[in-house]
């Protein structure tokens, strides 16, 4: 099976990558950056609280609120388990008795409750304020990811989406700076989460991926990977006659699609229609 993968934007307040804003002392986000990169978070509280008396309105300061609790949350340590990351060096352990391994001991990641959730307040505030930036909306969906809160990740994008058709499509990113097709960036950051749901392990994921899909449906019915996505989940649930069915109106939608016409070529050839598996493989 095959999945439309989506551009995956990373987020300027996620990261400490922001070495493109100016760093000028008497800059409020200037001298933030700074003190964020150095680490010197007991004088940046004190910036953040200057920065709120003379801008409470700005969205960059709620970004940095975000920022500052979302690093102090980030914490990193050895833990012993038996699913270690696939990219980091691990250390076996095995059972003296039998030799066979018992589990593993690798470093992990991982984030202090009390800062995620202030860091989160201070993003939902600058939504409720700013509710057409759209960096700010994919910053809180991509930290829910981070920590697996995949519930509150799946109404976070469903949300966006209600928000997207409502603005006509018409995002802010960082400094207010606005977007040239925030139609399409949205699509395609949404695509990126749910291909993601189709990396996890639990069932919720596919229903998530519904729940989302459907939502774009609604919204935007002749968006073709949509219906795609549903095809795809009823696939792995077995379901094939609702696959076929979905993957059809994905064809309906985006008739050239080479994705749509690959998986009704491999979806009939599994359930055994070898003539119409042959003509949608000609089509290729």
């Amino acid at each position: 099976m095959q999945y439309k993968r989506g551009h995956f934007y990373l987020m300027t307040l996620l990261l400490l990558v922001i070495t493109s804003l100016p760093l000028m002392a008497t800059d409020l986000k200037g001298t933030y950056v700074d003190l964020l990169v150095r680490g010197e978070y007991e004088e940046l509280s004190q910036h953040l609280a200057k920065w709120e008396e003379i801008a409470p309105d700005d969205p960059e300061l709620y970004i940095a609120y975000f920022n500052y609790h979302f690093n102090l949350s980030r914490q990193e340590g050895m833990i012993i388990g038996m699913d270690p990351p696939e990219d980091e060096e691990v250390i076996a352990l095995k059972d003296p008795e039998t030799g066979e391994i018992a589990g593993y001991v690798y470093n992990e990641i991982y984030y202090d409750e009390d800062h995620m959730g202030l860091a989160l307040e201070y993003l939902d505030e600058g939504l409720k304020r700013h509710p057409d930036r759209l960096d700010m909306h994919l910053g809180k969906i991509h930290t829910l990811g981070l920590v697996s809160r995949y519930e509150e990740q799946k109404d976070a994008l469903i949300a966006v989406l209600d928000i997207s058709y409502q603005n006509g499509n018409n995002w802010l990113w960082q400094d207010g700076e606005r977007l040239a097709d925030g139609f399409s960036n949205i699509l395609e950051n949404t695509q990126s989460r749910l291909y993601q749901y189709f990396q996890l392990k639990d069932e919720n994921g596919y229903d998530y991926i519904i729940a989302v899909s459907e939502k774009i449906i609604e919204l935007y019915p002749e968006v073709a990977y949509s219906y795609n996505n549903i095809a795809a989940v009823h696939y792995h649930r077995r379901d094939y006659q609702e696959a076929i069915k979905y993957f059809k109106l994905a064809e309906e939608k985006a008739p050239y699609d080479t994705i749509v016409i690959s998986n009704i070529a491999y979806l009939s050839k599994v359930t055994g229609d070898i003539e119409t598996a042959l003509e949608y493989y000609e089509k290729l």
